[in-house]
Order: structure tokens, then C-alpha cells, then sequence
């Protein structure tokens, strides 16, 4: 009999701001922005999101659903 199966889903989204857009936006996020991009990553199951402007931030929220040390090698 086959394990069971435990499913988690995400979307990424990349978001790209025109030096305008960061105006009436929270401080912490208009640094982000002033870069000119931003990241979001939503977990489909539960509704949290978070933004990010680096991969291993994105990658940490993931983690707290996933345990991301039991991934597959790809070699």
C-alpha cells in the first residue's frame, strides 16, 4: 500500500515597480521597492503570504511548511 501523500502549494509571484508606484506604501516595503522589483510567495493551503526581495527569504516561508532538508538529490 502506498504512503500516504502530503501536499503543500505555492505561487510565486515576481512584481516589477516603476519608481512611482512605491509612493503610499509601508517604509520597510518602499526599500524593497526602490530596487525596482519585489517578490511574493503565497501558500495555497493556508492563505499566508509573504513578499521578498531576496530567494533565500522566499525559500525560509517555504520552509516553514516544507521541510526542505528531505528534498530529493538531483544528481
Amino acid at each position: 500500500m502506498p504512503g500516504e501523500t502530503n501536499l503543500d502549494s505555492f505561487v510565486v509571484r515576481f512584481v516589477h515597480d516603476t519608481p512611482d508606484s512605491a509612493e503610499g506604501v509601508a517604509p520597510r516595503q518602499a526599500t524593497s521597492r526602490a530596487q525596482g522589483w519585489y517578490g511574493m510567495v503565497r501558500h495555497v493551503q493556508s492563505n499566508r503570504e509573504r513578499q521578498f526581495t531576496r530567494w533565500a527569504d522566499a525559500l525560509a516561508f517555504i520552509a516553514e511548511f516544507v521541510d526542505l532538508s528531505e528534498a530529493p538529490d538531483e544528481s
